[in-house]
Order: structure tokens, then C-alpha cells, then sequence
């Protein structure tokens, strides 16, 4: 089958949605299709997001068996045969503030053609999947439709590592306001002596790096918190969970369960995240896989406190996320079963 995989894209943004992209099209190509990806730009401005729309409907996929649809606008490109595998809807036109946009004369008609044209590309789908059940609810909620969950397996196949835990707790991924490492960093400020926090991955902008440092430096805390503020390696990453005490991963209402949770688990180590996280609590169970905390400092100290300082505690919940993660069976095979039938 010659299958077409359709993404967005943000000039210099690369997180986990690009990598599932990437990773979709190699195992579909393993999988004896052929297979190609196409990534339709998305800007910000209300006039951008109306011409993706457009761009979007009006493009003519010539030679293509299947369109596997991912982000919106992608899935909008018309075909016989579109498999939706529902990353996430534009959040902007659905999602309260401050995800979402507040009313607003100029915004109303861009939210109702998201809205029109969302509708429109999920009742043509030949089928409807989405990637989480935070995501599949979401759907429900705003247009009432049923999505299969079909969960999305890790992008690298990695082996991860277990050592001793050394004296930090890591917060990986894109440094950005939507991932909250500064609350994580202002929690440090009413953490107990004894660890630190390692923060390690590429600012989405420098004004976010900038935002961290000041933070940083406001509390006084420049010996508790290390910043490695860059794209890290694979080697470097597993290194890492290999050595830390355990995961904080702090994202507002995250769209999957969380590869960061899954790495950690996978490296035999607990999981801290926040009660309003969204799709990280499928892998965080309190008091179980790791510590669910409310998103603010103190409370988010308190958990740091518990694991960093109970480190056999930390550790048998360690092993238990390990269980969680491999039950949850997550494999290529079946993906691309159900994604190419």
C-alpha cells in the first residue's frame, strides 16, 4: 500500500509529535508499504490558521492508497481513505484559556472553521483512532464522536538502564512554559537539603532558558538546580535515569501518557507529577509508580521530599512503574496492524 503520512509542522519545533511521525513512516516501510511523510506548515496568527485550513482542504494527494492523518490541518487533506490517528485537535479552539482563546469577535469565526472542518474530516474518516484516552475523551467531549485508543509505542528502542540512585531528581524534556520546569524549579526552594534538581533539555525559545535562569538566581538556589539547557543524546538521556533518583515531569494536561514517565519507568524509576497533567497519570499512580502533587510549589516540594529522601520507597516504586509500563504492551505491530487493515 502506498501511504501517505500527514503531520503539521512549526518551523524549528521538534517534540514528540515529529518523532511519531518519523517513527510511523520507518515501521510502515518495515511493514513492506511504501511510505512517505508530509508535513503542512501551521503558524500562530488567526490569518495563518485560516489559510492552513485552506491549504489543507484544497491539496490533491495524487498516487496515494492511504492518508494517515495526525494534527490538525493535516488530517483535513481529502481522500477516499483517511485513517485519522488523532494526536491532538487544535487546543486553541476547543480548550478554555489559557490553552484555549477567550471569546473574541476576531478569534469566534477562526474557532467555528476549526470547528466546521474538524467535523467534517472526522465523519469522512475511514477510521477514527486517537493516540491516548486523554485524547479519545477530549474528542467526546467537544464533538461527541468515539475514537478507538490505540496508544502510541516509544519512538527509539532503547535499552534503558538501572544504577544507584546518585543525590538528584531529572526533569527532562523542552524547556518551555507548557512543561513547568520552573515550578519544579520553585519547589527546590522549599525542598529539604540533601539532592538537587537536574534540569536537562533545549529551550523552545531563549526567553524560556531566560525565565529559568532568573528563577534560578531569585531564589538563590544556584548550587540545588543544574541546568543542561540543550538537545541531550540518547546515550546521555539513559545515563541520566539510569543515575537519578527518580522523574519529575510536570506538563499542563498532557495529550499521551508521557514518554518521559515511560523512560523512567522503563529505567526502574518513580514518576513526580501534577493532579492537572492529564495523560501522565495512565503510568503515575500515586504512592504506587510515583507521587501525584498539586502544581504548586510547597506541594510539589513535598513529593521531591518523599522519594529523595525514603530512597528504598523510591525505589520499590521504581520497579512497580516498570511493571505498569511493560503491561501496558505498547508495540509497533499492532499499531501498524490497525493503522494499515
Amino acid at each position: 500500500m502506498k501511504i501517505l503520512v500527514a503531520n503539521n509542522a512549526a518551523p524549528f519545533v521538534r517534540g514528540g509529535a515529529e518523532l511519531l511521525a518519523e517513527r510511523l513512516v520507518v515501521e510502515l516501510r518495515r511493514a513492506g508499504h511504501e511510505a512517505e511523510l508530509l508535513r503542512l506548515p501551521l503558524g500562530d496568527t488567526p490569518e495563518q490558521i485560516r489559510d492552513g485550513i485552506i491549504a489543507a482542504t484544497l491539496l490533491h494527494a495524487v498516487n496515494v492508497d492511504r492518508i494517515i492523518g495526525l494534527k490538525f490541518p493535516a488530517y483535513l487533506i481529502p481522500h477516499p481513505d483517511v485513517v485519522i490517528w488523532l494526536v491532538h485537535q487544535l487546543r486553541q479552539a476547543y480548550d478554555p484559556p489559557p490553552v484555549g482563546w477567550a471569546p473574541d469577535p476576531v478569534l469566534d469565526p477562526v474557532v467555528e472553521a476549526i470547528h466546521t472542518a474538524d467535523r467534517a474530516a472526522f465523519a469522512s474518516a475511514t477510521r477514527l483512532y486517537a493516540i491516548s484516552p486523554m485524547i479519545a475523551d477530549r474528542l467526546q467531549r467537544s464533538t461527541g464522536l468515539e475514537a478507538t485508543v490505540l496508544m502510541t509505542p516509544p519512538h527509539s528502542e532503547v535499552k534503558h538502564q538501572t544504577q544507584v540512585a546518585e543525590d538528584f531528581i531529572l526533569a527532562l524534556g523542552r524547556i518551555s512554559d507548557g512543561k513547568r520546569q520552573r515550578l519544579a524549579i520553585q519547589a527546590m526552594q522549599h525542598a529539604q537539603a540533601g539532592y538537587r534538581l537536574v534540569v536537562a533539555g533545549a529551550p523552545d525559545r531563549p526567553e524560556d532558558l531566560d525565565e529559568i535562569r532568573r528563577e534560578i538566581d531569585k531564589a538563590g538556589i544556584q548550587d540545588r538546580v543544574e541546568l543542561i539547557p540543550r538537545f541531550i543524546t540518547e546515550d546521555e538521556k539513559i545515563d541520566l535515569l539510569a543515575r537519578c533518583i527518580g522523574s519529575v515531569y510536570l506538563p499542563i494536561d498532557e495529550d499521551s501518557y508521557g514518554y518521559v514517565c515511560y523512560e523512567a519507568a522503563m529505567s526502574n524509576k518513580p514518576s513526580i507529577t501534577a493532579t492537572d497533567s492529564g495523560g501522565t497519570l495512565t503510568l503515575v499512580k500515586h504512592g504506587e509508580t510515583g507521587l501525584v502533587a498539586a502544581p504548586e510549589p510547597k506541594a510539589l516540594a513535598m513529593a521531591f521530599d518523599e522519594i529523595a529522601l525514603d530512597r528504598e520507597r523510591a525505589a520499590s516504586m521504581g520497579r512497580t512503574a516498570y511493571d505498569l509500563a511493560i503491561n501496558l504492551d505498547l508495540s509497533w505491530h499492532h499499531v501498524i496492524e490497525e493503522l494499515t487493515r
